[in-house]
C-alpha cells in the first residue's frame, strides 16, 4: 500500500518552491525509495522513465479525497495541496533530503538521473548506464548529459 502521508509531504515539500507535475513525482519517488525509504510504490520501465502504477492511483485517490489538486496543461499535470486539505505532519530525514537534493530539477533531468539509476539497478556496472540509457531514450540525452546524470547519482550516494 502507497505511503500516502509520504506522497502529500513531497507534494507539499516541492510545491512550496516550485511547480510539481505527476512525472517530477514519480521520479522523486523512485529516488526517495531507491534511498531505502518504502513508500509502496513498485516500478516498471515506462515512456518517460521509471513509473509506478500504484503512484499513479494513489494521486488520483488524493484527488478525489480533495487533499491534492490536479491542474491538467499541455505539458504536464501539474499537483498542488488543496486549501482544505489537512495539516501534514508526516516527517522522514530522508525523503526531506532527497526532495531538497532534486526539487530544482527539471522532469527532463530527473527522467534522465531516474532512467540512470534504473539501468544501474538492473544492470550493476557504472560502465553500462549511457549505453542502456541510450537503448531506452534513443538520442534525447547526449553524452555530456548522461554523464552528468551519472556523477550527480554518484555524489549523492545511489551508486559508488
Amino acid at each position: 500500500m502507497v505511503n500516502k502521508e509520504a506522497i502529500i509531504r513531497i507534494i507539499k515539500d516541492v510545491s512550496n518552491s516550485d511547480t510539481l507535475c505527476k512525472k517530477k513525482l514519480q521520479k522523486l519517488v523512485y529516488l526517495v525509495e531507491n534511498k531505502g525509504v518504502d513508500l509502496g510504490c513498485d516500478y516498471i520501465l515506462h515512456f518517460y522513465g521509471p513509473y509506478s502504477a500504484d503512484l499513479d492511483y494513489a494521486v488520483r485517490d488524493l484527488c478525489a479525497d480533495g487533499i491534492v489538486n490536479i491542474e491538467y496543461t499541455p505539458s504536464a499535470h501539474k499537483l498542488s495541496l488543496s486549501s482544505t486539505s489537512e495539516k501534514c505532519d508526516y516527517n522522514n530525514e530522508t525523503i526531506t533530503t532527497v526532495v531538497e537534493e532534486f526539487k530544482k530539477d527539471s522532469p527532463s533531468d530527473l527522467e534522465l538521473i531516474a532512467t540512470a539509476l534504473y539501468v544501474f539497478n538492473v544492470r550493476k556496472d557504472k560502465a553500462k548506464i549511457e549505453e542502456g540509457v541510450r537503448k531506452i531514450k534513443g538520442d534525447k540525452y547526449n553524452t555530456a548529459q548522461i554523464n552528468n546524470a551519472i556523477n550527480r547519482l554518484t555524489e549523492t550516494g545511489y551508486m559508488g
